[in-house]
């Protein structure tokens, strides 16, 4: 019985090796034919066609024809492109740095205790949020300003005589704190 393995073993790694065999030489055939067709076709003669239609095509078409058109330049345009890409890197990484700063600056608000955030949902939930001012956010806080009252605050032709009187501080602080901003690289409270 082992004699009667070991022979079955022998004939079927000599099959399995005449097979590679045979598929290695069909695979290399089928190779070199390729490459014999690609070089007789490479090195054909002009066909006939294009021999007669060759001279009504234009000197531009035949430089398309021949390959890329070269391009004086494309040096120039490559550094330009690459200092649009460095200057778009240089704006998301100030913009990502600016978002971490604002982040930490409201870090401190930020709920990370059960118990802050059951004392928050407290203070905030209650049956009857409005109930000195009356029954909406429009009675207690005010209806939202309008496009005409940021134009008039902005112009000083406000209406009321306490507004119109009041002068420019609030909104010179407004543009200091937006000026310290910018030079400090970061928000403010």
């Amino acid at each position: 019985m082992a004699a009667s393995r070991r022979e079955n073993l022998r004939e079927g790694l000599l099959e399995l090796q005449k097979r590679k065999h045979g598929q290695d030489s069909m695979i290399a055939g089928r190779s070199r034919a390729r490459s014999e067709y690609r070089e007789k076709r490479l090195h054909a003669p002009q066909r006939e066609d294009e021999r007669l239609t060759n001279p009504t095509i234009t000197s531009a078409t035949r430089t398309l024809q021949q390959g890329p058109v070269p391009d004086p330049d494309r040096a120039a345009r490559v550094a330009e492109k690459a200092a649009r890409v460095q200057a778009k890197e240089g704006a998301r990484e100030e913009a990502r740095r600016d978002a971490l700063h604002t982040l930490y600056m409201h870090a401190r608000s930020f709920i990370t205790t059960e118990e802050q955030l059951d004392a928050e949902i407290e203070r905030i939930f209650v049956d009857q949020p409005f109930e000195q001012n009356g029954d909406n956010i429009w009675d207690a806080v005010g209806a939202p300003p309008t496009v005409q009252d940021m134009l008039s605050a902005v112009n000083n032709t406000q209406k009321s005589a306490l507004a119109y009187h009041a002068g420019p501080a609030a909104i010179t602080g407004k543009r200091i704190k937006r000026i310290a901003e910018e030079l400090t690289g970061g928000k403010m409270d």
